[in-house]
C-alpha cells in the first residue's frame, strides 16, 4: 500500500493484472483479493478501473465516499441506492482503498482526508525549483 500510495502521489496508476473474470471493453483487472463484508461473510473482492465485485457488482461511479472503517483494516464505502455504508475489512483493504481513490479521486487519499503521518509532497515553485512542503 505504501508504495502504491507514493506511485499515485506521483501521478502513476494502479498496474493492471491478469484478468480472473471477463472484462467489458477498456476494462482494466486491478486485484482480486479476501475480504470480510459488513463484518460477516467473507468474499473475494474484484476490482477494476470500471468497478468493484463483491458478490454484487458496484460501479465505481455509485461510490460517493469513501471513508476509513472503525476497525482496523477497514473501508466504508457509502454507494448510491443504499441506506447503510459497505463495510469491507481484511488485510489487502488498505491497498484496495488506494486503488479505488486513484481511480475516483486521482489520489492516493479520498478528499478532506489527509493522513496522520504523512509528509506533503515536493512542489515547484515558480523558478521551477522543488521545495518541500510548508518551506
Amino acid at each position: 500500500m505504501t508504495m502504491l500510495t507514493a506511485l499515485v502521489r506521483r501521478g502513476g496508476r494502479p498496474a493492471a493484472v491478469a484478468p480472473t473474470i471477463e472484462l467489458r471493453a477498456a476494462e482494466k483487472q486491478y486485484g482480486w483479493l479476501p475480504v470480510t463484508v459488513n463484518g460477516g461473510e467473507r468474499r473475494i473482492a474484484v476490482v477494476t478501473n470500471l468497478r468493484l465485485i463483491v458478490g454484487d457488482e458496484i460501479p465505481l461511479w455509485a461510490i460517493t465516499a469513501i471513508r476509513p472503517g472503525a476497525m482496523p483494516w477497514s473501508v466504508a464505502l457509502e454507494v448510491r441506492g443504499r441506506d447503510v455504508p459497505l463495510v469491507l475489512s481484511g488485510p489487502w483493504v488498505p491497498w484496495m482503498s488506494v486503488v479505488l481513490c486513484a481511480e475516483l479521486y486521482g489520489t492516493a487519499w479520498p478528499p478532506a482526508f489527509a493522513p496522520v503521518a504523512t509528509v506533503p509532497a515536493p512542489r515547484r515553485t515558480a523558478e521551477g525549483v522543488c521545495v518541500a512542503g510548508g518551506k
